[in-house]
């Protein structure tokens, strides 16, 4: 058993050789991930200090924590089960997103709902040459902040929507005030209109579309959205993209 290391992290090279220790348990551990208790274990480091390394893992997109329990696990396909219905949509999907961003030129998301928060597992670079990338893999925000949470948000059945944004309340307040009420008409334009334009909620300057991507009941299941700087998404190009997403969806299975 490794002795625990006391909280000093020294050198910069070590600190880097304590990172990738915590990633490499994350590794073996697989697609069942670990809780904190057990990686400060394997890692022979404190449990304070293996927050602050899996902070920044999941911050730059190679670790993720489950929704339901305290678990991380890396965010790489590689590592995932064959049957992970999310890596299964990341490998079907990949050449639809890329085609989208080459399209558009802009980046391209996939994201998934987990509880009552958006998860990013995927993200496609474009070719203009701004482009927006403050959102990684594994990046976690209310659900509904962002423009393919939004679109999620509002494919839901009302009542589960209107119970996640209760859920919500205090966490949207982050992100430029938001209120209950606010996301409440986000959620109705993007019902009416089919598909969600949101900006300056999650990153400021920057405006997203989304659209819902649902199974053969209609549950919404993952959403894709492209986002660029608002004065790139005029009305008529939000339409456009909103068009373009949806014409790439449509011969897609549902994974």
């Amino acid at each position: 058993m490794n002795k625990t290391e006391p909280e000093s992290e020294g050198s910069g090279p070590r600190v880097l050789r304590r990172g990738l220790r915590v990633l490499g348990v994350l590794r073996q551990a697989g697609a069942a991930g670990m809780h904190v208790v057990d990686i400060a274990r394997a890692a022979g480091m404190q449990r304070s200090t293996v927050y602050r390394y899996l902070d920044v893992l999941v911050e730059e997109g190679y670790a993720l924590r489950e929704s339901e329990a305290p678990r991380w696990r890396v965010a790489e396909l590689g590592v995932m089960m064959a049957g992970d219905p999310h890596a299964q949509a990341v490998r079907g999907l990949r050449p639809v997103l890329r085609q989208i961003s080459d399209v558009s030129g802009d980046s391209v998301f996939l994201i998934c709902r987990a509880g009552s928060d958006s998860l990013c597992l995927h993200r496609e670079v474009g070719n203009y040459p701004v482009q927006v990338l403050a959102v990684t893999v594994g990046h976690r925000q209310p659900l509904g902040v962002g423009a393919a949470g939004l679109a999620l948000l509002a494919a839901l059945p009302p009542d589960e929507a209107e119970e996640v944004m209760a859920q919500n309340e205090r966490a949207l307040r982050a992100y430029g005030g938001m209120t209950v009420a606010q996301m409440r008409r986000l959620v109705e334009n993007t019902r009416g209109r089919g598909w969600s334009v949101v900006g300056n909620s999650a990153v400021p300057g920057v405006l997203g579309v989304g659209v819902a991507l649902c199974d053969a009941g209609g549950y919404p299941r993952l959403a894709v959205s492209v986002s660029s700087l608002i004065d790139r998404m005029q009305a008529q190009r939000q339409r456009s993209i909103a068009d373009l997403i949806r014409a790439q969806l449509a011969p897609v299975p549902m994974f």
